[in-house]
């Protein structure tokens, strides 16, 4: 347990000594990322309609078993595989003239559990496109169900509508992985450094390194230091006698007694 506190605290140590390293890759990673969402990835769109299988009644009356329930729901993974199929999507081709080559691929059939609702989902780059391939293939569907299964129990419960704003890219989201991103590139790119980095830059170092005491240190030494000082003589000391000006220093007068 006390290794592996050393072990973050000295990742959190290098980490804090190299943090313009980690702030410059955050933000190169996020300014990259909110560029490819904002400029580059074409958004996508996304339009979906609803139809309901509807129980079967039975004959002469309006009353609907619980047979006919659980008929209907056993229907509904049938009715998701026929919304996919050629015979369905063909047709929404022929009549979708801006549509992809393959809808299936831009095509999500769901429905919950238990539920008689099929949701049919189309996502495009295209908003219009989108819309009109959705509900074709709702129209689509409800005419060809009583031909294909010799009952009519679809009813179209919602219509697409064209959607205002994309589903994705998420501009916001994927700013923040660009930020984690970068914060891990940085974050490596500094263990490395710091791997590689053989110099002891201080006392404290030293000592987990070499597991002794630091007894005495050498101080930094500037360049400017290392320059022999040029002593200036003063100019009283430098001064060479002129005319009758006495170079001996004057003797002091003694009076003599006798």
């Amino acid at each position: 347990m006390k290794s592996q506190t050393m072990l973050l605290s000295e990742i959190f140590n290098v980490f804090k000594k190299n943090v313009l390293l980690l702030m410059l890759m955050m933000l190169i990673g996020g300014g990259a990322a909110y560029y490819l969402s904002q400029y580059v990835i074409a958004p996508t769109y996304e339009a979906s309609t609803q139809v309901l299988i509807v129980p079967k009644e039975e004959a002469g009356t309006n009353v609907v078993d619980s047979a006919q329930v659980s008929s209907s729901l056993s229907l509904v993974n049938t009715y998701r595989v026929i919304m996919r199929s050629p015979a369905i999507l063909n047709e929404v081709q022929e009549r979708v003239a801006q549509a992809p080559t393959d809808i299936s691929e831009i095509l999500l059939v769901e429905s919950e559990e238990e539920s008689q609702v099929i949701n049919i989902v189309v996502q495009y780059a295209d908003p219009v496109v989108a819309t009109d391939i959705a509900n074709v293939i709702t129209q689509v569907f409800a005419n060809e169900i009583p031909d294909l299964m010799n009952i009519d129990n679809v009813r179209i419960l919602s219509e697409a509508v064209v959607p205002g704003e994309p589903i994705a890219p998420s501009v916001v989201m994927n700013t923040a992985l660009g930020l984690v991103a970068g914060f891990i590139v940085g974050g490596v790119l500094a263990l490395i450094r710091h791997t590689f980095d053989k110099r002891i830059h201080d006392e404290r170092e030293a000592e987990l390194i070499l597991s002794m005491p630091v007894i005495g240190s050498i101080p930094i030494i500037e360049k400017r230091d290392m320059n022999p000082k040029v002593v200036k003589p003063k100019a009283e000391a430098g001064k060479e006698p002129k005319g009758d000006d006495p170079h001996v220093p004057p003797v002091k007068e003694t009076r003599q007694t006798s």
